[in-house]
């Protein structure tokens, strides 16, 4: 039984954040989303609010970014009681990423190097629920555009490139 590494730890922190997501008390970017007392009815396309989304992986993080549709444009800045926003108050400049994985790209690094299969399982498990919260968004807000790679596709990606660079030392 060795230490936990610092990247392990801070995913299963944010997973456990994300799985009480409805089940705590406490108010988070995506609860206040989908709150439809901050939903501007004058603003809203079939009784909903049109949003973009975007997945996005950085050295740091991936972020599961949100921006409100105005005049058939994602906006990054949104001014509170905007008379064209669909929301209230929800300015992604402000609010940041409905969603944040910190050090996830170091986490797919060392699991397609060097990880077992707990690690993989727990990569597995990311995915299904970052999908399960886009499925969410998709049933209750209009998603007119779901942009970026999937925590799946990113770890295909970073196999590939091992083997690619596998097969290249072998040929050195």
């Amino acid at each position: 039984m060795g230490e936990i590494p610092d990247y392990y730890r801070l995913i299963a922190n944010t997973l456990s954040e994300l799985e009480g997501t409805f089940t705590d008390g406490f108010d988070n970017n995506i609860k206040y989303l989908l709150k439809k007392d901050n939903w501007q009815p004058v603003n809203l396309v079939n009784g909903k609010p049109q949003v973009k989304l975007l997945k996005h992986l950085s050295d740091y993080s991936f972020d599961l970014h949100c921006f409100p549709i105005i005049n058939g444009e994602p906006q990054i800045l949104v001014e509170p009681y905007s008379p064209l926003s669909p929301f209230k108050e929800f300015n992604p400049a402000v609010i940041g990423p409905l969603l944040r994985i910190p050090n996830l790209q170091e986490f797919i690094h060392i699991t397609t190097r060097f990880g077992d299969e707990a690690d993989l399982e727990l990569l597995k498990y990311i995915h299904m629920l970052v999908e399960q919260l886009i499925t969410l968004l998709k049933q209750n807000i209009l998603v007119i555009d779901d942009t970026g790679t999937s925590i799946k596709d990113i770890y295909t990606e970073s196999v590939a490139q091992l083997n690619e660079h596998t097969n290249e030392n072998r040929y050195n």
